[in-house]
């Protein structure tokens, strides 16, 4: 099975590593800069769960290759319209695409983009991140990645591709990943929206006076949108993750903090944005959710004037 990986920025590439050490055939699909630091330096991960360094292929856009039996995509929401049209050439009428991205939005562009094609969802859970020298940095050892089929596959094709990833240690089969992929969805729309919008850590708001009741309020809202728009919640999944949020490392934010701290893109549009276009479509009220959005578009209005400006 030939793989290719779109994106070896932290997630893509850990995924990448972990899979070329099972022996898979796997090619990394990166933008130029990206290739030279990889051709000057390797793929090198550091990690508790084990170091990594290899040369594997690496592919430019719009570069003679594959077709590839299984495309994995590891990119933010902002580049995903991009990353479609780069991919085009190098797809076979069967083959497969397994999306980590945050959020589900992603899942309905794919489908669109692609009709007929085999589609998978995937989940990532892992801290990690991309060092300026070009390492990749594991932080905890507790990661997974689940992943299960969507739509489009035969029984046949499904069982082929499942062989293949068994050998893989990282990814774990879900039977229903459609509800794992709406309850990190609702984990990640209040976490990385109520950090946003207070600029503050998970520890500073639950701690403040109101601070759990403006999570449980986030949750509510968030998992009502879900369930109105036909998303699968496990039962109780508001209290899981109000105890999961007592629990949580005082200093924890969010990369959507991380990134409006440091004047970047956020993916802001891809999962508030899209949360809120479905409470529209089900006439759902999220009065919280709503100021979150806000807070957010008038940050990503103010990048995109200054960015025009300089």
């Amino acid at each position: 099975m030939k793989t290719v990986v779109v994106g070896a920025g932290a997630i893509g590439g850990f995924i990448a590593a972990r899979m070329l050490e099972a022996g898979l055939d796997v090619t990394l699909l990166v933008r130029e800069g990206r290739k030279q630091k990889l051709q000057a330096h390797g793929l090198v991960v550091k990690s508790p769960t084990g170091d990594h360094e290899s040369r594997p292929p690496l592919l430019v856009s719009g570069e003679v290759g594959g077709p590839f039996d299984l495309v994995i995509m590891a990119i933010k929401a902002y580049g995903l319209n991009e990353a479609i049209e780069q991919l085009r050439p190098y797809l076979h009428p069967h083959t497969a695409i397994l999306p980590f991205l945050n959020g589900m939005k992603h899942m309905e562009q794919l489908a669109e983009a692609y009709p007929g094609q085999p589609l998978l969802g995937g989940v990532a859970r892992i801290e990690v991140t991309l060092g300026e020298d070009g390492v990749i940095h594991h932080l905890t050892p507790n990661h997974q990645f689940t992943y299960g089929k969507f739509r489009n596959f035969t029984e046949p094709q499904y069982e082929a591709l499942r062989i293949a990833l068994s050998v893989v240690p990282l990814f774990a089969e879900k039977s229903d990943i459609g509800r794992d992929l709406w309850e990190k969805y609702a984990l990640i729309n209040v976490l990385s929206g109520l950090t946003s919008l207070f600029q503050a850590s998970v520890g500073d708001i639950r701690d403040s006076s109101r601070g759990m009741d403006t999570f449980k309020q986030a949750f509510q809202e968030t998992s009502e949108v879900i369930r109105l728009a036909g998303g699968k919640l496990s039962e109780g999944l508001v209290e899981k993750q109000l105890k999961m949020i007592e629990k949580w490392p005082r200093e924890s934010t969010s990369s959507m903090l991380r990134d409006l701290s440091l004047g970047l893109p956020t993916e802001s549009e891809h999962i508030q944005g899209y949360l809120l276009e479905l409470a529209h479509r089900y006439g759902c009220s999220v009065p919280l959710l709503e100021i979150i959005r806000q807070r957010l578009e008038i940050y990503e209005n103010h990048r995109i004037a200054a960015f025009k400006s300089s």
